[in-house]
């Protein structure tokens, strides 16, 4: 699995993904809480592995 969120993106990912899980967490009910709380993993994860599966077929990084 190679490497391609970049530094600033990375950054990004991890504080919304944060932001998201603890929304979910403490702020909403429901099935809102399993999208938002989802949609935080799936940001946390990308941002602690650098690595967006979203990005591949497209050859698209944010790493210099």
């Amino acid at each position: 699995m190679k490497c391609n969120v970049g530094g600033l993106d990375r950054s990004e990912r991890i504080f919304h993904g944060i932001v998201f899980v603890l929304i979910a967490l403490f702020l909403v009910t429901g099935v809102w809480r399993y999208v938002l709380g989802s949609y935080g993993v799936i940001r946390l994860l990308t941002g602690v592995f650098a690595f967006c599966p979203f990005y591949v077929p497209f050859k698209y990084s944010t790493r210099k």
